[in-house]
């Protein structure tokens, strides 16, 4: 009878590993719920480790989620084609490109609500900082802060470049809001065209709400003018549009 049991036990216990190793392998080749980049981090609040915000333009539900990171979630960094390597929540950073699956019910509302079962980092930023202005040539540097937008919601400035030269435009972000820089207008770009753009979180926190920059750089093509026009505005269908404008005429020289 003994026997018995312990067999039955062995039984039992066989069954829940092989249980247990089939859930693992199904959950590895599950694709991700949810794929985008970290606009912004809230660090840890009662029995959370933290939140981060995911901007992902071409998900169908809705463009950006706030996902709760808690002590059930795995995080793992897989940059460059490496293995998985687990790390904490100190791992993310704004910028970083996520794969996201979720663990619970995806709250409706703005940004949508989701807490994760696991996360993978699949790219580093690619830039934390203001990008460097070309070498050898003439280079300016026209930025507006969030205080500017404040008492004007519409800007408009002229600027002269050489040619060759190039141009950086630094505006206040704060994707947090749901507002967003749209892509740029350029009139002529045979006279001035965009060579990179990046978002550069604060410098003093990455806790969510803080306000950043977008940041374009451009380089002259021709002598000549151009008009660049950079709208912030919700995305969505009904979302306010148009909410600040910064218009830059550009004179090449």
């Amino acid at each position: 009878m003994i026997k018995k049991l312990m067999l039955l036990g062995a039984v039992i216990i066989m069954s829940t590993v092989l249980v247990l190793s089939s859930c693992s392998v199904q959950a590895n080749e599950t694709e991700p719920n949810l794929i985008g980049w970290i606009d912004g981090i809230n660090q840890p609040q009662g029995e959370t480790l933290g939140q981060i915000l995911v901007n992902s333009p071409d998900n169908n539900t809705s463009d950006k989620f706030l996902v709760t990171v808690d002590d059930g979630t795995a995080i793992y960094t897989r940059v460059n084609g490496e293995k998985d390597q687990k790390i904490g929540f100190s791992g993310f950073n704004s910028g970083q490109k996520v794969e996201v699956w979720f663990s619970g019910p995806v709250m409706e509302s703005y940004p949508a609500q989701v807490s994760a079962g696991k996360i993978i980092i699949t790219e580093e930023p690619a830039s934390q900082t203001m990008p460097p202005l070309d070498d050898g040539v003439k280079s300016i540097l026209v930025e507006v802060i969030c205080d500017e937008f404040a008492s004007n919601h519409h800007i408009t400035k002229d600027i002269e470049i050489t040619f060759p030269g190039s141009l950086v435009v630094s505006l206040c972000s704060n994707p947090t809001t749901g507002f967003e820089w749209e892509e740029v207008n350029i009139s002529e770009e045979s006279v001035i065209y965009q060579t990179e753009r990046n978002y550069v979180s604060p410098e003093d926190s990455g806790m969510i709400g803080a306000a950043g920059k977008d940041v374009w750089s451009f380089n002259s093509g021709n002598s000549g003018q151009s008009t660049l026009t950079f709208k912030y505005s919700r995305p969505w269908d009904g979302g306010e549009k148009n909410e600040w404008t910064f218009t830059l005429n550009v004179d090449v020289k």
